[in-house]
């Protein structure tokens, strides 16, 4: 039971008639600055990386789909072998929108406004209005950016770069696996995806807003665009839901979080936990893919994901499974979004040392190995700021006396 209550951290609705005018962020800049960051919880950058486009379903052939990510948008559409292409979404021609009743001709999309045909690399295949021997120079002189397109758990998904050096995220623990696993309607945030992220590993309030009773230790890694957290501590049974706890599932508490790209996020619960101490209980496994619409506005799709069992009783389990996640993730997601992101206006200079590495350790992070794509309204400077490295131990002051984690 206990283990599921982590879910709440990676998962949140917006209350009922909460209307942002002003952002947080823009208040009280006179008393409580809140100067910029390089990357973390800045608007201005998109980090590269893959986002939802939209459902697999959604993408008929023939319909082109015009799709707002992260303030840019693109056009994505299905050419009749089956394969998606995504591209700006404005003609180079006149700038008219390619989905607006445009046209997909075999493997190319056609601009409604004068019959401009471009193909899934951007390239300009086609234009009536040019004949002879100048059409195909012509045809060379225009271009619309291209981008890379991957189709994984039901879902289309778009790099927001030229090349993405990687695929889609896959679960590092059922790679080469079959697997089934459920979509649920995307939570909309008033808040940044890092900071909805960062919820996730802030284990003071797991104890405080979830009533975790638990003591948990912390680890922690880097690779590449990847950052884990791994929590695991007795359960304490001070509290009737620890008791529980200890009852069913033990008296030990684990669970991981690893990110990808400072946009996307990997939930696992139940680790190593066994019912009444006997029965090995499955993992559970969420993936959250953060998308900001546009400035201030954030959507997080939730992807519950479990391995593919054989046989009759095995594909019940396996779907029952998927279910009882589900609900305790549409259950517990009321918990943080009720209250946190809508009133949140999350400040870096207050941090404890102590407390707080965790989160200190996560903002370096993205400030320091996250890059900007091409959909970035602004670069993040390459240079060091006195914000690009917050202090994560007890010599805070001494590392970064600019920024330092309060003792």
């Amino acid at each position: 039971m206990i283990q599921f209550l982590a879910l709440a951290s990676s998962v949140g609705f917006i209350a009922k008639g909460i209307v942002m005018s002003e952002m947080l962020h823009e208040l009280n800049q006179s008393t409580q600055p809140i100067r910029p960051m390089k990357v973390f919880n800045n608007w201005e950058v998109v980090p590269k990386g893959w986002y939802v486009a939209c459902k697999s379903s959604e993408l008929k052939t023939k319909k082109p789909l015009s799709k707002k990510i992260c303030g840019h948008q693109i056009v994505v559409f299905r050419g009749e072998s089956g394969s998606v292409k995504a591209l700006d979404s404005f003609c180079p021609h006149m700038g008219m929108n390619f989905a607006k009743d445009g046209k997909v001709v075999g493997e190319d999309i056609r601009c409604h406004f004068h019959f401009w045909t471009f193909n899934g690399k951007g390239e300009c295949t086609d234009i009536p209005s040019v004949k002879g021997t100048v059409k195909k120079s012509t045809c060379n002189r225009y271009k619309v950016q291209a981008y890379p397109v991957e189709e994984k758990y039901g879902l289309v998904w778009v790099y927001s770069d030229t090349v993405a050096p990687h695929p889609v995220f896959e679960i590092p623990e059922l790679e080469g696996q079959e697997i089934l696993y459920t979509h649920m309607k995307p939570f909309n945030r008033v808040a940044h995806p890092h900071i909805t992220m960062m919820n996730s590993i802030d284990e003071q309030h797991m104890r405080t807003v979830h009533k975790l009773s638990v003591s948990l230790e912390v680890t922690n890694w880097e690779k590449g665009t990847r950052f884990f957290n791994g929590f695991s501590g007795p359960v304490l049974t001070d509290t009737l839901v620890g008791k529980i706890h200890k009852f069913f599932l033990g008296d030990r508490y684990s669970s991981s979080v690893l990110f990808e790209d400072g946009n996307l996020g990997l939930l696992t619960t139940g680790i190593d936990i066994k019912l009444f101490n006997r029965w090995t209980i499955p993992r559970g496994y969420f993936i959250f893919s953060h998308t900001f619409t546009e400035k201030g506005k954030n959507q997080v799709h939730p992807i519950v994901v479990t391995p593919k069992r054989k046989g009759l009783l095995g594909f019940l389990f396996s779907h029952a499974y998927l279910l009882f996640n589900k609900i305790c993730m549409w259950y517990l997601a009321y918990q943080d979004g009720r209250v946190i992101y809508g009133n949140l206006r999350f400040r870096q200079d207050g941090l404890l040392a102590e407390m707080d590495g965790a989160t200190a350790k996560w903002i370096n992070f993205v400030n320091r190995v996250i890059e900007p794509s091409l959909w970035s309204r602004s670069k993040a400077k390459t240079e060091k700021t006195d914000l690009n490295e917050l202090p994560t131990g007890p010599q805070a002051k001494e590392e970064s006396p600019e920024v330092p984690l309060s003792q």
